[in-house]
C-alpha cells in the first residue's frame, strides 16, 4: 500500500477519453440493460420503504409537495439516511458495472451476470463500507454547511465540498474490487492519486455529464445506454492511477 501511495501517476486526457469510449462501445448494450435492472431494484425498494411509512392514498400528494429543503433538521437527517441506505444497498451491483468495463478492456465476454458478481464475494463488505463512508462524509458536510450557513452561500459551498469529495474518492471502489484493498486504504489511495490529477479528473467528469445530457435529450432512452460511459470512464481513470 505504501509503495502504491508513493508512486505518483498522471493522466493523459486524450488517452483516457479514447479508452473510455472503446470500453463503452463494448458495454453500452449490456450495461444499459444492467442499469435498467438497477433502477427496477431501486424502485421496488423505494416502493416498499415508502409503503411501510405512508398510506397509499397519501403518497401522490406527498410526492407532489415533497421538498427536502423544507424538512426539519431531524427530517433532513432521516431523508439523507434513506438516500445513503439505498446507495449502499445497490453498491455491489454498481461494482458489477465496473466489472463489465474490466472484462471489455481485457477482451472477455461482457455478460449480464457480472451485475451480481460482487454480491457474494470477498470484497462485498469493503464495497459496502467504502460506499457508506464516502456517502456519510459527503452528506455530513452538506448538512453541516446548510444548517450552519442558512443561505445560498451555504448551499453552494456544501455542493462544492460534496462534489470535491466525490472526485477525490472516484476510484475507491475500483481499488477495492481490482486491487483487493480494504475500504480505508482504497479511499486514502484514491484521494492521494486523484489529488495529483484533480482538474483533469474534473474535466473528465464534466465530459461524462455532457455525454449523459446528450443521451437524455435522445428521448431519454439514450440516457440508459449513456450511463455505462460513466463506468467506462471510472475504470479508465482507475487503470491509469490505481
Amino acid at each position: 500500500m505504501e509503495e502504491m501511495n508513493n508512486a505518483k501517476k498522471f493522466l493523459d486526457l486524450g488517452e483516457t477519453i479514447n479508452e473510455a469510449f472503446e470500453i463503452w462501445k463494448k458495454t453500452a448494450l449490456m450495461g444499459g440493460l444492467a442499469f435498467i435492472f438497477l433502477m427496477l431494484i431501486l424502485t421496488m425498494l423505494a416502493m416498499v420503504g415508502v409503503g411501510y411509512f405512508f398510506n397509499k392514498e397519501e403518497l401522490p400528494e406527498l410526492m407532489k409537495n415533497f421538498n427536502p429543503e423544507t424538512l426539519s433538521t431531524n427530517g433532513l437527517l432521516i431523508y439523507f439516511a434513506i438516500v445513503i441506505g439505498f446507495t449502499v444497498l445497490i453498491s455491489p451491483f454498481v461494482a458489477g458495472m465496473l466489472k463489465m468495463a474490466h472484462d471489455a478492456d481485457n477482451d472477455q465476454d461482457v455478460t449480464f451476470s457480472s451485475i451480481y458478481y460482487y454480491v457474494n464475494s470477498p470484497q462485498f463488505l469493503d464495497i459496502i463500507l467504502a460506499t457508506a463512508a464516502i456517502s456519510v462524509i459527503s452528506v455530513g458536510f452538506n448538512i453541516l454547511l446548510k444548517n450552519t450557513l442558512q443561505n445560498t452561500f451555504g448551499d453552494i459551498l456544501g455542493f462544492i465540498i460534496s462534489y470535491t469529495i466525490s472526485i477525490l474518492t472516484f476510484i475507491a471502489i475500483p481499488l477495492v474490487i481490482f486491487k483487493n484493498l480494504n475500504f480505508i486504504d482504497a479511499i486514502k489511495l484514491s484521494c492521494s492519486q486523484i489529488l495529483n490529477n484533480f482538474f483533469i479528473v474534473l474535466l473528465l467528469m464534466i465530459l461524462v455529464f455532457i455525454f449523459m445530457i446528450i443521451g437524455a435529450l435522445a428521448f431519454c432512452v439514450g440516457l440508459i445506454f449513456a450511463i455505462p460511459f460513466a463506468y467506462a470512464m471510472q475504470y479508465s481513470i482507475y487503470k491509469r492511477l490505481g
